[in-house]
This record gives C-alpha cells, structure tokens and sequence, in this order.
C-alpha cells in the first residue's frame, strides 16, 4: 500500500522491499509522485480503512506529536465507505435487541441518513410514534480494529528501531493512547453514557438540546436517541432560508462550550458543523459524542488562566500556565522556551482582540512546548483543537464573531464558579485534611531522622553528571604526562650517547644515539595524534 502511494522512503526504511518479491510490488501512479508527502500519507490512511483514518483523525489534533503540514493534511481524512445492506443492519439490530424488529419499531428507514467507518445512522419510529435515530455499528468492526491496532503496534515499534527521531513523541506510546480512545468510541454504552451526563449538566437551559438516548434498547453496537428536527451548521442556504440569528446561536453554542471545558469538565470533543443543529426558536442542538474530553479541576482552572492571561496579554502569565500544566519528558529549560514563546506571540501584542486566532496560538505554543520536553494531555489537545474549530466555524458564518468578547461574558459565571462557597469550603476541607496528614507525621519523621544522626547512619547521595568522562579525561591526561616524561627521558639520553660517541658507530653517530631519537620522534608523532584525537 505504501509503496503504491509513492513511499518508497518509508518501505526503504523498513527494509520491507526484501520481505516482498518485487514484481508483487505495485508501481506508484505518475500523478502520485505530484502529490506532498503528507497528502500521500492521507491517500494511504483512506486506503487502508476506518482504524488508519480514525489514527489520522487524531493525529491532526496532535501538532506536538507531528509536524505542522501532516496535522493539517489529516485535518481532510474521509469516510469512503459504502453504506451496509439493510438486510443486515436489520439482522443486526435483532442480533442486539435479542427479539424481532416489530416488537420495538412500528418503522425503519432502510435508506441511512449518513454511513460512516464505524457506524451508519437510520432514522425511525418506536411503537409509541416517538421519532428515533438508530446509530448501528458497522458489522465485523471490532475484529477489523482488533487486526489494524496489531499491525500499527508493529509499524510503531519498527519507526522506534529505524527512525531515531522518533524517540522524542514515542510512537508505540502514541498507538497505546490511540487504542484506548478508540476503545470508548466504539463502545455505544459509553457513548451513551457521556451523552446522558452531558444532557443532565444542561438541565433548565433551554438553548442547548442533546437528545435523550433510550438506554431500554441501546447496547454496545446499537444506540436509540431522540431525532433532533434542526438544520446543521454546514447548510448555510438553510440558515438563511430560516432567517436564523447567526449571532445569538454563535453566543449560546459558544457559552455552552465554554461551560462544558471550564465548569462541567466533559465536554463534547468532536464539534463541527455537521455536529451542531439550529433548532426552532435559535436553539443549538448537539449530536455524536463519541468523542468526549475530561478536565479536572486543576486543570480547568489552568484553562481559564490561560484565556485570562490571552485576554489581558500577559504572555508571561501564559508561559507559566503551559509550565504548570505540561508534562515534563526531559530536561526543561523555561528560559529558552519562555524566549520561544515571546518571539511566537509578539506579533499578537497590539492587535484587537477579534483578530487573535486563539485556538491556533494554542496549538503552536504547544508545539514549542513540546520542542521543549513539555507534554500537553490527550484532553487538553482535544481543548485546544475544539477551540480552534469553534472559532473557525464562528468566522465563517459570522464575520464579527469574537471567540476572547465571548470569554469575557463567559468570566462572571466562571468567577462565581471558582469562588462560590461550596467549592471554597470543599478546597479548605482538603487542606485541613492535608495538613492535618503532614503534622500527623512529622514527630515520627523528625524522629527517624535524629536516630540516624545519632547513629551515624545518614547517608547523602551526591550524582554527578558526566563523572564518568570526567574520570576519563582525567586518566588520558596523566597517560599523556607520563609519555611526554618518557619521551623527553629517551631525547636527552639519545642526546648525550650521541655527543659521548657511546656504542657502535656509523657514519660517526652513535647507533643507540640514532635509534632512540628516531624512537622519540615516533613517540612525539602518536603523541600529537592521541593529544588532537581528543
């Protein structure tokens, strides 16, 4: 397949070509070699089915992880993939519900209303006239996935032998985080799940409406939800025909984002257009939460710092933010990447609010981050992509939409948050404990301590770095020494046998003489050589 879409590289760097006779080997299209590399790799995701595209997919939100230009190319991954047969969807369905079709559904619609590479949708009618979607999972996927995860566990480990670049994002450690998200999204009961809690932590705003999931006849391959009657988000002819408030639904769907990453903590991590309906009334449906992103308190609370510190540009602030909450993978040098950073943010300094591209300065600054032994986490990259998207769809529908006013109208409900009473008591509650805990314990550790003091048992381990080639140098420094003595040794007295006429005699010179000038000489010349060597 690789070698099909033009890369040769990559099968060169495997070694592959030996494994396959190469008259099997097909030949790459002339068209191909016009296409980047990036776009080469897209063709060959798209080629190899839904596990590889769902890689790509998540790729694309991880710039840290991959250069900037394939991050984008993967932005652009499809879905080819033909609808099912209903005939088996409904052996399917059965399959699941465990009783015949009619017993639950007075009709389905055999013709889907969207195919994808891990489930098709249908819509129906339950018996009591209720309208439903029915989000079937496609048949034999797990088995599929099950066989692409082996042979991407295979490709990793053979980038971590052949490129040693590769050591710096980790690629077995990439498919290892890859499987388990992959893992929840084909799993319907967790999608379900998500969509539950979701839709309870939006309970009396009447803006946001998330379908209620029928967890009666829902399971692991097959979910049952309400069908949302709206018009998505990419049908720009259908919004204006209906005369919506671009305007108003950007601010609700926008503040209902902010509220799921900066107060609820779960938030919907797959927002695009064709995920977002406009209801009746300017209402903002959402759809599809097989993705899902969680954020502890700690982190939300970073979040928002950061959009404070964006708001008011203070980059300083910003900088410290990405410190706090980044993962260190090595050393981290904060002056060098605090000095990155400014050089990155300094054409922002100045310019309206409305024109800093938020979700982008995110996603390159943790890039640099990343240069820099700093790890975002999986969900915080979710944030960010999601950002970007949010703010992307905003301009496009709504030229005067401002992703930082909007934060700024969203800070007195997140100020209320973070300091209202009960989470101000529940954070005072943990540092007693906390406290209470370290107090508890020290009279013994401080007693431990004195015993080993007492008893001459304290022990301090110093490490040094690079001691060891420190030992070494030192070491080829005195064998020098003791060399150059040698040979100043054999030069002098080469010198006085040769002026005393000791020993045997040619041409008047003393043989000995000769010889141990000649063996300084030598000596002289591996000494220079060792002494440049080094």
């Amino acid at each position: 397949m690789m070698a099909k879409q033009g890369l040769d590289e990559i099968v060169d760097r495997f070694q592959l070509a030996r494994l396959i006779p190469g008259f099997i080997l097909p030949k790459k299209e002339i068209e191909k070699e016009k296409l980047t590399l990036p776009q080469r790799f897209r063709l060959t995701f798209e080629e190899l089915g839904p596990t590889f595209i769902k890689l790509g997919q998540v790729l694309s939100t991880r710039p840290d992880l991959i250069p900037q230009e394939f991050a984008d190319e993967f932005k652009h991954l499809q879905d080819n993939v033909h609808a099912v047969d209903f005939s088996i969807v409904k052996k399917n369905i059965e399959k699941e519900l465990k009783q015949p079709i009619d017993q639950v559904f007075k009709s389905i619609h055999e013709t889907p209303l969207a195919a994808a590479s891990i489930a098709q949708v249908h819509e129906a009618e339950l018996l009591d006239g209720t309208q439903v979607v029915i989000k079937v999972q496609r048949p034999g996927l797990e088995k599929l996935i099950d066989t692409d995860i082996n042979i991407l566990f295979v490709l990793a480990r053979f980038i971590e032998k052949y490129f040693e670049e590769s050591v710096t994002f980790n690629p077995v450690g990439v498919v290892e985080e890859f499987f388990k998200t992959l893992q929840k999204e084909v799993d319907f009961i967790i999608e379900a799940g998500n969509m539950t809690r979701i839709r309870k932590n939006f309970e009396g705003d009447e803006n946001i409406v998330i379908p209620q999931v029928y967890r009666k006849y829902s399971t692991k391959r097959i979910l049952i939800l309400d069908k949302i009657e709206g018009i998505r988000l990419s049908d720009e002819a259908g919004l204006q025909k209906k005369n919506v408030d671009i305007q108003k639904v950007t601010h609700i769907g926008v503040q209902a984002f902010y509220k799921m990453v900066l107060v609820q903590g779960l938030f919907h991590a797959d927002l695009h257009a064709g995920n977002i309906f406009i209801l009746k009334g300017n209402k903002v449906g959402l759809v599809d939460f097989g993705i899902v992103g969680r954020l502890n308190q700690r982190s939300r609370d970073a979040l928002g710092d950061m959009f404070l510190a964006i708001v008011t540009e203070d980059y300083d602030a910003l900088v410290d933010e990405y410190c706090e909450i980044g993962v260190p993978t090595g050393k981290v040098n904060v002056e060098h990447f605090s000095r990155q950073v400014r050089e990155l943010i300094e054409p922002y300094y100045g310019l309206p609010l409305k024109e800093v591209n938020v979700g982008k300065l995110l996603l390159d600054l943790s890039v640099i981050a990343s240069e820099h032994n700093l790890r975002m986490s999986q969900d915080l990259m979710l944030v960010f992509k999601a950002i970007f998207t949010v703010e992307g769809m905003g301009r496009s529908i709504d030229p005067e939409f401002d992703i930082l006013k909007e934060m700024t109208d969203f800070s007195k409900t997140l100020f209320q948050t973070r300091y209202n009473p009960e989470r101000l008591s529940r954070e005072f509650s943990h540092l007693v404990r906390d406290t209470t805990r370290l107090l508890k314990g020290l009279p013994r550790q401080l007693r431990q301590l004195f015993k080993k003091i007492t008893n001459d048992e304290l022990v301090a381990r110093v490490k040094i770095e690079n001691l060891e080639e420190f030992q070494q140098s030192q070491l080829h420094g005195k064998q020098l020494l003791s060399l150059s003595v040698i040979i100043a040794s054999i030069v002098l007295s080469s010198t006085i046998i040769l002026v005393f006429h000791k020993g045997p005699m040619i041409l008047g010179f003393s043989i000995f003489g000769i010889i141990g000038l000649g063996l300084s000489a030598l000596l002289c010349f591996l000494y220079f050589i060792s002494y440049f060597k080094n």
